[in-house]
């Protein structure tokens, strides 16, 4: 499983615009201080599928929030589950730190990647996806509207995931 955070705002970045010749395109910009959504999610890929699991909240994720998710959001299974993880100051916080043994217990292990290589952590691009791809209104009036927005996102790129996985299958001698 690859684990990470990413944040939106009510503007969401515009990679790309058109406008008649000689004519200024403005597009619409909100300080998103104080209205930011964070989501927390994890790629899980297994021998057969890949899905995605996500939690989204309208603040910063703390570390009781990744223990919470790691213990409660994650897959139950009776297999080893290696969680990789970037080296962020909330991966490794005390608290988690302090969660570790309970989570070997629970067949849950922390792999730390190493310093400066977020290109090795496999959610990375799917983030990439729901912010530039799945979520084409760029400007959201509120949170709530924001974090439908996101969860819809997450949602369709899963569904893609899933029908992917799908067509791939084939039928072996």
């Amino acid at each position: 499983m690859y684990l990470d955070e990413c944040g939106f705002s009510p503007s969401q970045p515009v990679n790309y615009s058109w406008t008649l010749a000689r004519q200024r395109r403005h597009i619409p910009y909100e300080n998103p201080q104080g209205r930011r959504i964070n989501a927390l999610a994890a790629l899980v890929r297994t021998a057969d599928a890949e899905s995605l699991i996500w939690m989204t909240r309208p603040r910063t994720f703390r570390a009781d929030d990744l223990v919470f998710f790691l213990n409660e959001a994650l897959p139950c299974s009776t297999n080893l589950r290696v969680v990789v993880l970037d080296n962020a100051s909330l991966h490794r916080n005390r608290v988690v730190r302090a969660a570790r043994r309970a989570l070997r217990e629970q067949g849950i292990v922390l792999y730390y990647l190493p310093p400066y290589s977020p290109d090795l952590n496999a959610i990375e691009p799917y983030f990439g996806v729901v912010k530039h791809h799945e979520m084409p209104a760029r400007t959201y009036r509120t949170l709530s509207e924001l974090d439908d927005a996101i969860d819809h996102a997450f949602a369709s790129v899963e569904a893609r995931l899933i029908t992917k996985q799908a067509q791939e299958l084939c039928p072996c001698a």
